[in-house]
């Protein structure tokens, strides 16, 4: 009971900022209106998070930051968007009903590697059933968003979740991460995460959690380094094909610099890491007419 309360009590949260149907189909999830947003960044901004960077990370470079430049309005059409990361028991459901994979990086070769699978095959110890899934490939992700009849996010619509349409910095803000978000953390397996929505001051406008840390999140798009530059306005959905899938939003293992929303990363669309998650998106319902 106390958790369903918990669960209400956010959902409820997210209803003072966007939507929330009674349509069974879009439980858990918020409204991102159609219209634009800022999207990217600045070379002034390029600069402070490399400067942040520098201060953790010697090897940090300059370029790691210049994907995400420049700073324009992007325009996107009316979608929904999961306020929580999936979850190890919801995806467990869908390994169940499916058969599918359980969520485990089956090429380990080193103990470093294994000791990331959290499951213990199709089984999910009860302390992390509501932490965000990883081991998942980007194709796990997809399949299980069709399972529940969404999508991923494009990385767009991800980015407008997170910022908003004036483009915050992190999702709360400008303030940095501390007490808002899941990061700068070494691997401690069960207790490197934290259950999803576990920060009410990390929430984005749209009442969307964990949109900086915990994990990273896959979206549809390919990755394209200069993609951003090319300037598409309307409804981006990145790069028609590609060697790397693009992941937002910063891990349990990162820094202040690489949770900030406007930040890039990639990742081949074949592998699983025990940093990488996602969270499913969906189209709204045909508007019925008379």
């Amino acid at each position: 009971m106390q958790l369903f309360i918990w669960v209400s009590a956010l959902s409820c949260n997210a209803q003072t900022h966007a939507g929330v149907s009674s349509d069974a189909g879009y439980a858990r999830m918020t409204n991102v209106p159609t219209g634009y947003f800022k999207r990217g960044t600045t070379s002034k901004n390029v600069t402070r998070f490399f400067e942040i960077c520098r201060k953790v990370d010697k090897k940090c470079k300059r370029w790691w930051f210049k994907d995400e430049t420049p700073l324009i309005r992007v325009t996107v059409d009316e979608f929904w968007i999961d306020i929580f990361e999936v979850t190890n028991e919801k995806y467990l459901e869908f390994v169940l009903a499916e058969d599918h994979r359980p969520a485990l990086d089956d090429t380990c070769q080193t103990k470093t590697c294994s000791d990331g699978n959290l499951w213990k095959g199709a089984e999910v110890p009860p302390n992390i059933r509501r932490q965000p899934v990883t081991q998942v490939s980007w194709f796990d992700a997809v399949a299980y968003c069709e399972w529940r009849g969404k999508r991923l996010p494009t990385e767009a619509e991800w980015e407008k979740a997170a910022r908003g349409i004036s483009g915050n910095v992190y999702p709360w803000g400008s303030s940095l991460p501390r007490g808002k978000a899941t990061y700068k953390r070494k691997w401690r397996g069960q207790f490197t995460m934290t259950d999803v929505g576990s920060y009410s001051r990390g929430a984005s406008v749209y009442g969307a959690y964990d949109m900086a840390g915990n994990v990273w999140e896959w979206v549809a798009d390919w990755y394209g380094y200069r993609y951003y530059k090319e300037k598409v306005r309307d409804n981006p959905k990145g790069p028609a094909t590609g060697k790397f899938k693009s992941v937002r939003g910063g891990s349990w293992v990162n820094f202040a610099d690489s949770l900030h929303s406007a930040f890039r990363r990639w990742s081949r669309p074949e592998v699983r890491f025990n940093d990488t998650g996602f969270r499913c998106a969906k189209d709204p319902a045909p508007k019925s007419g008379k």
